[in-house]
């Protein structure tokens, strides 16, 4: 199969950690151009590379077929309509879009091109999202789900844009959008959808609170995060009819990353556990299922090459979309 070149729009956190070493190390794509426009990082890392200094001169990039957007997300919109325009497949770090209108835009331009528009959630393949995935699977009845994401952010850096109040790009959309994702993945469309967003820390210009719970006939799900957490809380939760199972951390593929392990390298992947605490109290520790991302991107690969499903299909990118929107709007 002939290789996917890629262009990546920004060598930020998202550019350099999630997407640049997953396009590397997989087989089915060459990471063929970045846009830094300060500095020159990205051909430090990856030496083969072109760099170019302007979008607009990788857009006309004839060999570029899929453009990653990994810019500050009031911006996606506007860069990804951009990629489509210029005739590129699009795969848009999350959140898709900053309002649903905006999300239906692009998949409607990506249709009438017959060109692949999709999100980045690579969460999906985190080891504990997977992990509960199966046990879920498993003749399990589940009453109750609880997904938690805290930080400790107390000192405002007045220099980052995720604290500007730009749109789409507060806490609610930036770790919201993964555990909607998630829990809609997990249960479908809801009965009703609840939530509720805050400015805690003082001097924020942003939702740096969120708490949602999604209501079905038989479950409640609630997901929560703050930027005021200096001890974070048990990640996922699961009340069940068999027991409870508690994950303590954080998939460990961002800390490797981090560190500079690489997907291909023989000790990447989560090795944590996971406990289970039967009806009687007794506790069992269990390992997690590995998680890797270069699985999204085998997805991302046979939509384009083989028309295969989309990794994050249109209706899930619209629906998280539209429910972050509903839930900032019932705010203000």
């Amino acid at each position: 199969m002939k290789k996917i070149k890629i262009g990546v729009l920004g060598y930020g956190f998202s550019g350099r950690i999630f997407q640049c070493p997953f396009i590397d190390a997989h087989d089915a794509f060459e990471l063929h151009a970045v846009v830094e426009r300060h500095g020159s990082q990205a051909k430090k890392d990856y030496p083969q590379i072109q760099l170019y200094k302007s979008y607009e001169e990788m857009l006309n990039d004839d060999e570029i077929e899929l453009i990653i957007i990994s810019t500050p997300a009031h911006l996606h919109y506007e860069h990804a309509l951009q990629a489509l325009k210029a005739d590129k497949h699009v795969l848009i770090e999350k959140p898709f879009a900053t309002t649903q209108k905006e999300a239906k835009q692009l998949i409607k331009k990506a249709k009438s091109i017959n060109k692949v528009v999709t999100v980045y959630q690579n969460r999906r393949f985190d080891g504990d999202y997977l992990t509960i995935k199966k046990l879920l699977a498993d003749d399990i009845v589940l009453y109750e789900y609880e997904a938690t994401w805290d930080r400790s952010v107390l000192n405002i850096d007045s220099t980052d844009w995720h604290e500007q109040g730009y749109p789409g790009s507060d806490l609610l959309y930036d770790l919201g959008t993964h555990f909607l994702d998630q829990a809609l993945d997990l249960f479908g469309y809801p009965e009703s959808l609840y939530g509720i967003t805050k400015s805690l820390r003082p001097n924020s210009k942003i939702t740096d609170f969120f708490s949602m719970e999604l209501e079905y006939p038989d479950k409640m799900v609630r997901l929560k995060s703050c930027l005021h957490a200096s001890k974070e809380d048990v990640r996922y939760k699961l009340h069940t009819n068999k027991g409870t199972f508690y994950f303590y951390k954080m998939d460990a593929q961002e800390d490797q990353l981090l560190a500079g392990i690489r997907p291909l390298d023989d000790n990447y992947g989560d090795t944590s556990t996971y406990d289970f605490f039967d009806l009687e109290g007794n506790k069992t520790t269990h390992k997690k299922l590995p998680g890797n991302y270069l699985k999204y991107f085998d997805q991302l690969a046979d939509a384009i090459r083989n028309n295969g499903e989309l990794p994050v299909s249109h209706e899930d990118a619209l629906t998280v979309i539209t429910f972050l929107e509903r839930i900032s709007n019932s705010q203000s």
